[in-house]
């Protein structure tokens, strides 16, 4: 399941938003729930030249040469998605990618 929901595309914690801003790229603060509604930081997205909804650190095309601007400093739940993992072959079989 993609972490993509509205103009965020992957959840943050507390350390991750203050990377995320000293890089200059966006947090999105989006409301989840209902009556008592939170507001989760998430990492901003943009469409691709494909027209795909990708995260704003990410460069480059899914299926050739790609990579994440901020790599080094990329948020917990990106370092949780390695290349070459399950969740990265999963996630290029429902692309239509080889693996």
């Amino acid at each position: 399941m993609s972490p993509y929901s509205g103009d965020a595309y992957v959840a943050l914690d507390d350390s991750d938003v203050s990377r995320i801003t000293q890089a200059q790229l966006p947090v999105i603060f989006q409301r989840q729930g209902g009556d008592a509604p939170e507001f989760l930081p998430k990492l901003g997205a943009k469409l691709s030249a494909n027209a795909m909804n990708v995260c704003v650190a990410f460069d480059g095309s899914a299926g050739a040469t790609c990579s994440c601007r901020i790599y080094e400093g990329r948020p917990s739940a990106c370092r949780q998605f390695e290349a070459g993992s399950h969740g990265c072959r999963e996630a290029r079989r429902r692309l239509g990618i080889s693996a």
